[in-house]
């Protein structure tokens, strides 16, 4: 009997065996990736739901919902949704394929996950976390009932785990013709730099940007930060910084310099502050910088 080791195979044993708690495939999956096992909740009360935000998106999606939870497949005006907009996703089954397409992703998502899905697919996502959210999606249209969903992205997403809340958009005769999906990312050291009023960006060894909080996509124009962008291009400056992440914060080292960045036809003079913090299993250097005019 021939193996079922194909992509689409173990995605249809994922749809097959979705449970209220994630079924071993599931796990082993995540597990041999390094992650742990996501967890998945089937028409989840508020109290199941662990994110205010999510909450709250729920509850407008009851008001809009007909009496059995889902939502019609009619146009909907997500300016409803107000702030909550930018960690909005709409996704769609590909006829034919097991396969579904981000018809509108949030620019929030973007930003932290480092490139805007419109228009992709899911099997374009690598590695496990695709066939997750394929088999996931397969299986929400087999079921027809709203879900949550908590899981751990892959190393390189500056990101602890992401929080979704998805519910179904049915058509008039009860099919399901695609979701709506609140993804928003739960990360403890990114709310706190997303809080400073300086710019602030998180950057890997290699000097690739990870984070930028709203201070710094504001001064230097990066709505959306990729994560293959070098720091030098993105800012204008070198990082200068002489001794690796991991150095720095085994000596808990700091470095100031003061650095010269052009915006527009403007000259600035920022002090760049780097030091290192750890997060997960990755130390990265994090970079404050200051405006201190000419």
């Amino acid at each position: 009997m021939a193996q079922r080791d194909s992509k689409h195979d173990v995605i249809d044993l994922i749809a097959d065996s979705f449970a209220p708690a994630a079924p071993n495939l599931v796990r082993q999956m995540f597990n041999s990736a390094g992650a742990r096992a996501p967890d998945v909740i089937w028409s989840p009360t508020d109290v199941e739901i662990r994110n205010p935000l999510l909450r709250e998106f729920a509850a407008i999606c009851r008001v809009l919902a007909r009496d059995d939870g889902t939502l019609p497949d009619g146009d909907i005006n997500l300016d409803v949704f107000g702030d909550l907009k930018e960690w909005i996703m709409m996704i769609e089954p590909v006829e034919g394929e097991n396969n579904f397409l981000y018809t509108y992703y949030g620019a929030g998502i973007a930003q932290n996950y480092g490139r805007d899905l419109t228009g992709h697919l899911t099997s374009e996502i690598a590695g496990h976390v695709g066939t997750f959210f394929t088999g996931l999606y397969s299986a929400m249209i087999e079921r027809g009932q709203s879900v949550y969903s908590e899981h751990e992205p892959p190393q390189h997403i500056f990101v602890r785990a992401w929080q979704r809340y998805i519910v179904p958009r049915v058509n008039d005769a009860g099919a399901v013709t695609g979701f709506l999906a609140l993804n928003v990312p739960e990360n403890e050291l990114r709310a706190g730099l997303e809080l400073m009023i300086d710019p602030v960006m998180v950057v890997t060894e290699d000097e690739k940007v990870v984070y930028a909080n709203r201070a710094a996509q504001t001064m230097f124009d990066l709505p959306v930060v990729r994560r293959d962008e070098a720091f030098e291009p993105a800012t204008g400056m070198p990082l200068n910084a002489p001794y690796s992440p991991v150095e720095m914060l085994a000596q808990h080292r700091v470095e100031d310099s003061v650095q010269l960045t052009i915006r527009g036809a403007i000259v600035e003079r920022l002090v760049v502050t780097v030091s290192a913090a750890q997060y997960k299993d990755t130390v990265y250097y994090v970079v404050v910088m200051r405006l201190i005019g000419i």
